[in-house]
């Protein structure tokens, strides 16, 4: 997830970059602290561990209010408990200092005392909002200073001392959006200005300067109703206690001015008026190609209502305009919001289940192990401050009812717009039902000719049908030869912007009286959609139908057909889809594959399919020419018409069979020489691979469609990280499996690898051992070895290392056998690194240079990039440190190449261990901090794990034991859920050698003992080893000098005989320790003992380490 530093953030940029800040950061830091709005302290990105006392909460923050200079101990403790004595006050603030500094962690040493009665707080390369406020402020960068402001300066704290600093920024801010607005509306750019003058209104409701400075923005924008608003709902405010209370002379003055100035314009209208939608700030808004037409009074008053309440549901039904309206709203408020607007599109899905998906894959938000979705999604929104849009609830409404409430009461700087058909039904809501367009009453026309064209071109409705007819007629008018047409047409169709955009479509080919002839008998007669015949108002939901089926109607046969089958799409398709999928016979008619080009060509003149011409980024590789698109309603009406026709299964199934047919295509591509171009291709289609998904679950009688689909893009999951949504798929669809084949064996062995991905052993064992034993009773060898394999790599995940070792030697002598190259080289990367735990390092080489030239030769890109880090790893294992940085840093700029972000992280990973082992802990921090933030964005627990670790010995080396201790003791956690032993392992063994360092020999002895233990189980000769050195430490400062050399002797026989050399950076602490505990005794006793220490086997080591 990208970081924008706050002071470059502006309030309405020319454009921007979709992305995602992270939560309550000014900039990269290992302490952030936010004091504008809600109090947040994050250490190393993760939030400060919970509080016993708010107090040393308010502590912090009045600390960080007087940074960088000493503050009297009696002053702090008077401050934060005025009503109680001196003595208890002192001593509830040595309680809570106590209290403030365990929770800091690594960071507590910022906690100073200059002296016996003082204590500071060293800010230094820490982030502070309110500092940087400060600062931007001073230096004249007003921009960025407002862009900090994001609340009250510790909103929620009613302690007397915060009051002055409080209002000082709170003026601060204030004169900088006056001179900001100002500035901007002197150079014409009225938006911005508004913006910044709107900011200002929200911050003083009753300071009229700005009022009146937001009036004159609106109206010189275009809104002057909005304007107009402004002052009566000042009015509103200051008459709520003093009902005689007026403005000042100047506002009222201002606000007859533009009421005399809207009143004129109402006399003499212009023929069509359209309001532009503002450019978003940040997140991710569609943009529109024709103007919202009215929606003046609309627009300004859901505004409105968002400023109020905090979930606002648009409600109405299809074609009214939610969609539209939620969207410009969005984009003329997004400047109000520091992390902007963000539009999230469910009319596309079935599966209420995929809501929180859709949401955080649209946020950029990635899954993590164990842990909900929903969890996810607002602990990576807490601290933002955004809009979110959700459009299309109707059909998934307790879905988004229940992520709405629960992201609004996590995230206290989340606004949600919603629209749906129905109301979420969730506390809090204000539903706000979105009017038709105004439209003439054709009963009640003016006489006048010239007055009936200019009062007829005042309504929204007319004004849309005119500029929409336009569109596709340019010489078209509203004249008094076709007004009262026209305001026929509007009437009828009550103002529903879909169907006013339908019917105006028809200028092309007929006259407005036509059309308006054509419209009533339609709808009184063929389709008697009036009751009793009577001539009363339509609902709007009939009209909207009405009117499509007046447009369906007027298709001819193919083009009605075409209509009907492409309802099988689902977020859009290309014309080979089309051919593949809408050709052919159905019941009893018929498409040629050459005819679909030239139907597309005419439902898209006829506003029934949209066409963009430009393909997302990447497909262009499938030179298709294009995507195309049905409007939701419209997709709706027609999936109607193809249930009737009695053809919905088989056209299902032909969809169902194409995208199965590209998923398999795609699939061997996803590793090959250009993944990523393969993967934005799923991507762009990935609405349509769910469809066949479901429809392969529940509908198709091909039971083997499904699995062979699931299967087929079970790696595109793994790498994008939705673990959870691939096995969904896996397992509804193996829930159709007969007998045993192929197809099923493959999905179980995919379900298996997600599960190991996403840590769940034991699901993963079952799986696997259920795939291998498909694949061994249909006699499938190549099976057999690709699950041996998988399994292979799930015991050394569980540091089972000699079982992995035998399925992955099955595994290589089947491929051997079979000639599966591919095979050979998946079974050899693994084998190769189960070969380096195990401490053979020369076995290990051989595996992994022998998997690379195989790669090499396949092309295979991500193979390649894995390989060459393997080796590196073992190159650094073995004291070649040149060597292994080459590799690494070859594999690095491979994988940043083919996109492969996992892979990065695990490259970056080594490297900063490459870069811990020579001494150089500036960079290792910095390759293992970008490794981390890639790992938590794709939510692998195992990865962010190691990270920890990395870290933590990265602190330890460089003196700071209690951030040490506190990665440490995550990781483990971490680990042992995850049933880790590897992982468990080496986590103990830091934790022995933090303890170590604090004289806490029995500690660190308990430590290093569970610790050997693991990697005496697992036969991991490095871990022993280490074990071994750490463990004589402690029996040497414990006085057993003769065990700890005995120990010494043993672990250097064992790094000696596999081939593993002391790593620089340990080894003048080694030599130290030796020096010390040689000198503390006998010389000759002790090197008699260090003999014999290494003539034991690692076994008789470990063992008598133990002491047993």
């Amino acid at each position: 997830m990208l970081t924008t530093p706050r002071s470059e953030k502006v309030v309405i940029p020319t454009s921007t970059v979709p992305q995602m800040p992270t939560a309550g950061t000014v900039g990269a830091s290992d302490l952030a602290i936010t004091l504008f709005g809600p109090m947040q302290v994050l250490l190393y990105n993760r939030p400060l561990p919970r509080l016993r006392s708010r107090k040393a909460l308010w502590l912090l923050a009045l600390l960080t209010l007087r940074h960088g200079r000493p503050v009297e101990r009696g002053w702090l403790a008077g401050t934060l408990w005025p009503d109680v004595g001196e003595s208890q006050s002192s001593a509830s603030l040595r309680a809570v200092l106590s209290e403030l500094r365990s929770a800091l962690g690594g960071q507590c040493a910022r906690l100073q005392s200059p002296s016996r009665h003082t204590i500071s707080l060293d800010l230094s390369d820490a982030a502070v909002d309110m500092l940087a406020f400060d600062a931007a402020v001073a230096s004249g960068d007003l921009k960025g200073a407002v862009a900090l402001y994001n609340g009250f300066l510790l909103e929620g704290c009613t302690e007397e001392w915060v009051a002055q600093e409080r209002a000082k920024r709170e003026q601060d801010c204030l004169q900088a959006l006056q001179k900001l607005a100002t500035d901007a509306i002197a150079v014409g750019d009225h938006i911005t200005g508004t913006a910044y003058w709107q900011r200002a209104v929200n911050l003083d409701p009753l300071w009229e300067a700005a009022r009146r400075g937001l009036m004159e923005g609106l109206d010189r924008s275009g809104d002057r109703n909005a304007a107009l608003h402004v002052y009566r709902e000042f009015v509103g405010i200051i008459q709520r206690d003093d009902p005689k209370s007026a403005p000042a002379e100047e506002t009222t003055a201002l606000y007859r001015r533009l009421r005399a100035q809207a009143h004129q314009q109402a006399s003499n209208p212009v023929k069509t008026t359209g309001v532009s939608v503002a450019p978003v700030v940040r997140g991710s808004l569609p943009d529109t190609l024709t103007e919202l037409i009215g929606r003046e009074d609309e627009c300004a008053e859901v505004a409105a209502q968002l400023r109020r309440s905090r979930l606002v549901t648009l409600t109405g039904p299809g074609g009214i305009g939610k969609t539209r309206l939620a969207v410009a709203v969005a984009g003329r408020i997004s400047g109000e919001y520091r992390d902007g607007a963000w539009l999230v599109a469910l009319e596309s899905l079935s599966d209420p289940d995929l809501v929180p998906q859709t949401v955080a894959r649209v946020l950029g938000v990635q899954e993590e192990t164990r842990r909900p979705l929903a969890q996810t999604l607002a602990e990576s929104l807490k601290g933002k401050h955004l809009l979110l849009v959700l459009d299309n609830c109707e059909h998934l409404l307790q879905a988004s009812a229940e992520l709405s409430e629960h992201l609004l009461r996590q995230c206290a700087g989340m606004r949600v717009l919603a629209t749906s058909r129905e109301a979420l039904g969730v506390t809090g809501e204000m539903a706000w039902a979105v009017p038709p367009l105004s439209v003439p009453d054709p009963d009640h026309l003016p006489r006048g000719q010239s007055t009936l064209v200019r009062v007829l071109a005042g309504y929204e409705g007319v004004q849309l049908f005119v500029e929409r007819a336009q569109a596709v007629q340019k010489t078209f008018e509203l004249t008094v030869k076709n007004a009262s047409a026209v305001a026929r047409i509007c009437s009828r169709l009550e103002g529903v912007p879909l169907a006013l955009e339908l019917a105006a479509v028809r200028v092309k080919a007929m006259t407005a009286e036509q059309i308006a002839e054509r419209l009533g008998d339609h709808l009184t007669g063929q389709l008697g959609l009036l009751t009793g015949g009577s001539r009363t108002v339509l609902s709007r939901q009939q009209t909207l139908r009405a009117t499509l089926d007046w447009s369906y109607i007027l298709l001819n046969d193919p083009e009605r057909l075409l209509l009907h089958r492409l309802s099988v799409f689902a977020g859009g398709w290309d014309l080979p889809a089309a051919e593949q999928v809408c050709a052919g016979k159905g019941t009893g008619a018929n498409i040629a594959p050459g005819q679909i080009l030239n139907l597309l060509a005419s439902l898209v003149d006829k506003s029934l399919v949209t066409f963009a011409a430009e393909q997302p980024e990447g497909a262009a590789e499938a030179a298709t020419g294009g995507r195309y698109r049905l409007l939701e309603m419209v997709r709706q009406y027609a999936s109607e018409k193809l249930e009737a026709s009695g053809e919905s299964a088989a056209i299902k199934d032909r969809h169902t069979a194409w995208f199965l047919s590209l998923a398999e295509e795609t699939e061997p591509h996803l590793r090959g020489s250009e993944p990523e171009t393969y993967l934005r291709r799923l991507e762009t289609d990935y609405d349509n691979f769910q469809a066949a998904l479901v429809w392969s679950a529940t509908g198709t009688e091909e039971p083997e469609w499904g699995m062979r689909l699931a299967g087929a893009l079970w790696w595109f999951w793994k790498i994008r990280g939705r673990n959870t949504e691939g096995r969904q798929y896996l397992n509804a669809a193996l829930e159709r499996a007969g007998g045993e084949t192929v197809a099923q064996a493959k999905a179980v062995n995919a379900a298996g690898a997600l599960a190991l991905n996403q840590g769940d052993y034991a699901a993963s064992q079952s799986l696997h051992e259920r795939s291998l034993q498909i694949y061994r009773n249909l006699g499938d060898r190549q099976g057999v070895a690709s699950v041996l394999n998988n399994l292979g790599n799930l015991a050394s995940h569980q540091s089972k290392l000699t079982m992995a070792r035998a399925f992955l030697e099955e595994s290589l002598g089947i491929c051997r056998e079979s000639n599966d190259i591919k095979g050979v080289s998946k079974a050899l990367s693994n084998l190769g690194n189960v070969m380096r735990l195990l401490g053979d390092y020369a076995s290990a080489r051989a595996c992994h240079e022998e998997c690379l030239e195989i790669r090499r030769s396949l092309g295979d890109k991500h193979g390649v990039a894995h390989g060459l880090a393997n080796l590196g790893n073992v190159a650094r294992l073995q004291g070649d440190h040149s060597t292994s940085r080459a590799l690494l840093e070859e594999s690095l700029e491979l994988r940043r190449a083919v996109g492969d972000i996992e892979g990065v992280a695990y490259t970056l990973s080594h490297l900063g261990t490459a870069a811990t082992t020579l001494g150089d802990f500036a960079s290792a921090r910095m390759l293992y901090e970008e490794s981390l933030r890639i790992r938590r964005e794709l939510g692998q627990t195992r990865g962010i794990a190691w990270s920890l670790v990395n870290l933590g010995v990265v602190a330890l080396y460089e003196g700071i034991t209690g951030a040490a201790r506190t990665l440490f003791e995550e990781s483990l956690s971490l680990f042992r859920g995850l049933n880790d032993d590897g992982g468990i392992a080496w986590s103990l063994n830091h934790l022995g050698d933090v303890a170590y360092r604090h004289s806490e020999f029995t500690q660190a002895q308990a430590w290093f003992e569970e610790s050997l233990n693991l990697f005496r189980t697992a036969g991991d000769r490095e871990g022993v080893a280490e074990n071994l050195r750490d463990m004589a430490a402690v029996f040497g400062d414990r006085k057993d000098v003769q065990k700890a050399a005995r120990l010494w002797g043993a672990a250097e026989a064992l790094r000696e005989n596999i081939g593993a050399p002391l790593p620089p950076v340990e080894q003048e602490r080694y030599d130290r320790q030796v020096a010390r505990i040689r000198s503390s005794g006998d010389s000759s006793t002790f090197a008699a003992a260090w003999r014999e220490g290494r003539t034991l086997t690692w076994e008789q080591a470990t063992i008598y380490a133990l002491g047993k």
